[in-house]
This record gives C-alpha cells, structure tokens and sequence, in this order.
C-alpha cells in the first residue's frame, strides 16, 4: 500500500515540476491535533505521532521524529522503504541536501508551515541553491482518493459559570493592549485563541473542544470572526454581541481588513500559516510580528477557571481511582492494553459534564511503556500479566477543566532496578512539587530540579518535564512549559502546567509520574511563587524504595496521599474506597 503510495505522489510531484515534497502533520490553523482530513503524514508513512516530518523525493524518502517517537516510528515504518531519521531542521536540510542538485527544488504547502519554522531549512537550501518552493495546490490531496472530508462541526457557547469573564470584557482587555503597541488590529489564526476570546466551544478536533475559526480583533474591541456558515447556529449568534461580525467566507476578514482602513496588524508569526501571510503583505499592511497576547492572557487562569479546574481533577480522580482499583482483578481476567484504555474510559463516562478524552491514552505493559508516547492498537495490543510494570498517561475533558495524568503501577513481580529508577524519578517529582521560586523564573531555569536525582545516577528522560494544560481547551498549551529548551517566559500565577519526569528502559519498562500544578503566590514569602497539587490519584508504593528519600520527601507523600484519601473517598464506590484506604497509606 505504501509503495502504491509513494508511487503515486511521485508522479504528482513530477507533473507539478518539484523533485521533492515536504510533509508535516499539521492543518491550516497550526493545530497540535487534526482532524482526519489533514492526517498526510499518517497516510504517506503510516506514523501517528503528533510531531513528525517526512520527506519525498522521486528516489528516496524519510521520516523524521524526535525522540519521544524513535522506537513508535521504527515499528509503524517496518519494512516499507522510508529511513527514519532524528527531528531537526539541520537534519532534514542535510537529507534533502543530499536527494537534489542545485537548481532543483523542494515543495511545501505554504497553508501547513509558518515561516519561522521554515527559516532554517530555507536559509540552508539557498546555500546549496535548491529553491523551496510553494504549491498551490497539495500534491497529496491530488491523489488521496477517499480523503475524508473536513470537519464542520457546530460551535457552540462556553457558559460565564466556566469562564468567568465574558467575551467582552475578555475584547476590552486584549483590545488595550494592542492601543500600547499602537497597532490598528490582531489577526487571531488559531481556534484556540478564538474559543477563548469568544467564549465557544466546538467539536472540529480530535481531543480539542474547539471550532474551527479565525478572527479579527480591532482596536476598539470589536471584532470579525470567521465560523464557516454551518457551523453558525442560534446559539452562537444570541451569545455574541453586535460588536462581533460573524462570516462564513474566510476571505472576508482579509477584505474587512481593508474595509476598516486597518494598516497596522499584530500577527504571530509562529501560529500563522505562510500563505495568510502571503495575503497581508499583499494588501499592503504593516505586520507587528510578536506572540499573539491571547495565548498569555488565556494561560492565566482567573478564580472562576481555578475553581472548575479543581472540581474536574475531583472528579477525574475519582474515576482513575476506580480504574486503579479494579485494575488487578481486570489483569487476571484477561485484560490487554486497549481494554485497559477502555475500561478507564468507561469509568470515565460515568462522571458528571465527561465529553472525551483530552488526548489518546498511552496505554503501556513493560515494553511498551518505554515506548514514551505510545499509541495502542489491535495489532500491538499486549496482554497484561499479573507481573512487570504498566504505565498509563491519560486524561479527559470536561466544561470546567482539562485533566491529565499518568501514573505507574506494579502488578506483580517487577525487575529489581525499577524500585530505584521509579523512586529517583518520584524524587524528581517532588523537587517541583515544593519548589519555591522567585517571580520572573522560566520554566527552563527549573527543568534540572526535576532531573537531578536521574542524573546522579548517570539516568535522564528524551521530554520535557511540564507542559501548560488549558481550561476545557488544550491539553498542551503554550507559552509557559518546563524543560531544557529555553522560552522566556516567565511562570506566572494562574498557570496550570504539568510535573511529569520520567525513565525509560528500552524493552523492557517505561516510568512516569505526572500531576496538573497551579502556579500561585507563595503564602510565606513576598515575590515569590509556588505550585499547588490539582490531580488527586495515589502514588504506587510498591515501586519506591523509601531508603532514597528524605524526610521533606517522605512527609509531602504522606501529606498529598492524606488529600487523595481524604478528598476521593466520598465520591468512589465501596471497594475502591477499600483500595484507596490502603493505597494512601503512610509510609
């Protein structure tokens, strides 16, 4: 199939004259998530990682991934004729360097990369004069003949009981800030920042409850927002003021651009497609390249998002807690990794205001758990046995807040090193669990907290260590994350992020412990900040070694474990309160 494939999509890149194509997993509006219509990647080269990249040539091809997908890539590619190849601008310049000559030329779909994330490839091509070239139209789309249509979902209004500030007032705020920078209007390219801002919600993608839109705000705080016209319903139109001009035709907003005599845009360039930016130069305007201030503002959750967001992790908690519980019965009666995910989501279901989950669940028994973003199917299902390690990382979606957990649990006899890779990882845990930092410290200037006591043991983990978690919107939400690459951003309260280190032992387990925080200001000391726990499952004693940790160490377990017990005990049945009475126990 995938030789067929390949096949065909050469002779497209020859009849549209390029000697290679680049193919991202990516849509037009630069979602984390796509919707099926927009899974190229998967199609060309059977990966279903959420980051990847490949490359066509008309004689070789190759997938490039980082490593959170290396061992997940090697096993979706098997036999077929593509290399796999580490993630990386100089990377997939080099390759490409070495496919075409000088003169020849590689094509992009210019409405599925931005320009920053082309520039280093771009500026290396030059070098070796092989041009990058856009294409009108995708030479994929050209010969993907049962392409699923795209989505078109209705959007609907998110309730000020969860937002706790209404559209307006959300405009009036934004709209202020593009007065300081003296710009006449912000182009918002992502749905994520049009849900926010509007105050809806949708069903367009896979784990995100967004529509599809994009908007204009002026500065004035009246806007121009872009619904296609079916998914424009009573609702929406009775919500939204008459300060907000809904169209259906997504050229509109480029004319009404012109029509309100706007000269000055602020545009992100990062999270705007090349091609709308091709359309705004080509009308002339002046562009403000800068971070679009909704995705801080959205970032720092108010009182109200806060409250929800608790009341989503009790719930939440309780269902894992459940699924926990049953969990080794289950395993004695035959249960595999995919039934696992689907008892969990059944316990799940049964939880006041569930809509899905907020990502696909990895779902992991002993090898595949160090496989870190494992995907389980029918054809790499393992059954699981009353023994090893089995890793789950899940999370769900509800009106009033996003979730997501992983946690790692012994099921009978393990391997010896486990005890201690599981305990320095808990160890590392902890570190940002109690840390206290002072305002205006990015999360990269924290990530090595989390990974000291691996270090120590010559140990590390191929992913960051937090990542920003949005309220019923993105389960992973910028700006603010924690890890090595550094971002600049400052860890501000309100601010939900994950603590999430890990180890993986190829082959044989993987380990992850991962709780949702909260930024917020510290209680004791004057300009300083300090995060507070909102996932409420028990920590598996069995795989700690209590000889590794401290005192501080040992009492924050006992003191998160007392809140599990003390807060999920009321909301689970009978038999898991049993479990959890146990499970929370002190050490």
């Amino acid at each position: 199939m995938s030789q067929d494939r390949l096949q065909a999509l050469r002779g497209e890149l020859k009849r549209q004259g390029v000697e290679a194509f680049l193919v991202p997993r990516a849509d037009e509006y630069q979602n984390e998530y796509v919707p099926a219509a927009d899974e190229r990647l998967s199609w060309i080269t059977g990966f279903t990682g959420s980051a990847g990249m490949a490359v066509i040539s008309q004689r070789e091809a190759a997938l490039f991934v980082d490593g959170r997908y290396t061992l997940q890539g090697e096993q979706q590619i098997g036999d077929q004729p593509i290399e796999l190849e580490n993630l990386d601008g100089q990377a997939i310049a080099a390759w490409v360097c070495d496919q075409l000559r000088e003169g020849q030329s590689l094509g992009f779909d210019p409405r599925l990369h931005t320009e920053p994330g082309l520039a280093l490839l771009k500026k290396r091509l030059a070098e070796r004069d092989i041009s990058l070239r856009p294409l009108e139209q995708n030479p994929i789309d050209a010969v993907w003949r049962d392409r699923p249509h795209p989505p078109c979902g209705a959007a609907r209004p998110h309730p000020l009981v969860f937002t706790g500030e209404h559209s307006r007032e959300k405009r009036q705020r934004i709209a202020g800030l593009l007065a300081e920078k003296r710009v006449d209007a912000l182009w918002l390219p992502n749905p994520e920042s049009c849900a926010w801002l509007f105050n809806i919600r949708g069903d367009d993608i896979p784990h995100l409850p967004v529509a599809l839109a994009n908007a204009v705000l002026y500065r004035d705080g009246s806007a121009t927002l872009y619904l296609a016209e079916q998914a424009i319903g009573e609702g929406v139109l009775e919500h939204l003021d008459h300060e907000v001009t809904l169209v259906s035709e997504k050229g509109q907003l480029f004319e009404d651009l012109r029509r309100r005599h706007a000269n000055k845009i602020w545009v992100d360039a990062s999270i705007s497609n090349c091609w709308t930016l091709q359309q705004l130069r080509e009308l002339d305007l002046q562009l403000l390249l800068e971070r679009d201030p909704v995705i801080e503002a959205k970032a720092c959750k108010n009182s109200v998002e806060l409250a929800g967001s608790r009341a989503a992790h009790e719930r939440d908690g309780a269902a894992l807690c459940e699924f926990l519980c049953e969990l080794p019965s289950a395993v004695q009666n035959g249960l595999d990794e995919l039934s696992a995910v689907q008892l969990l989501y059944s316990k799940r279901e049964e939880r006041e205001g569930f809509r899905g989950n907020s990502f696909e669940t990895i779902s992991g028994y002993g090898p595949n758990g160090a496989i870190v973003h494992y995907r389980v199917s029918d054809q790499s299902s393992l059954a699981m046995k009353a023994e090893s390690i089995y890793l789950c990382d899940s999370g769900a979606q509800y009106p009033d807040g996003t979730t997501d957990v992983t946690r790692t649990v012994a099921l009978g006899k393990f391997p010896a090193p486990a005890k201690e890779h599981f305990t320095r990882v808990l160890k590392g845990h902890i570190a940002i669990a109690t840390l206290r930092f002072p305002l205006g410290t990015c999360g990269e200037q924290i990530d090595a907290i989390a990974r000291r006591s691996l270090w120590e043991a010559g140990l590390d983990y191929a992913h960051g260590t937090g990542h920003g978690v949005g309220s019923f919107l993105s389960v992973h939400e910028g700006p603010q994350r924690i890890g090595k690459v550094a971002t600049g951003v400052a860890l501000q309260p309100g601010m939900i992020l994950s603590n999430e280190p890990g180890f993986y032992l190829t082959g044989q387990y993987g380990i992850r412990i991962e709780n949702l925080v909260f930024v917020k200001e510290s209680a004791d000391y004057i300009g300083f900040l300090e995060f507070e726990e909102l996932t409420l499952a028990p920590i598996d004693h069995r795989l700690i070694d209590v000889e590794l940790l401290t005192k501080k160490e040992l009492d924050w377990l006992n003191r998160y474990h007392q809140r599990v017990r003390d807060t999920i005990t009321p909301l689970v049945n009978e038999k898991t309160a049993e479990w959890l009475q146990k499970a929370t126990e002190a050490l």
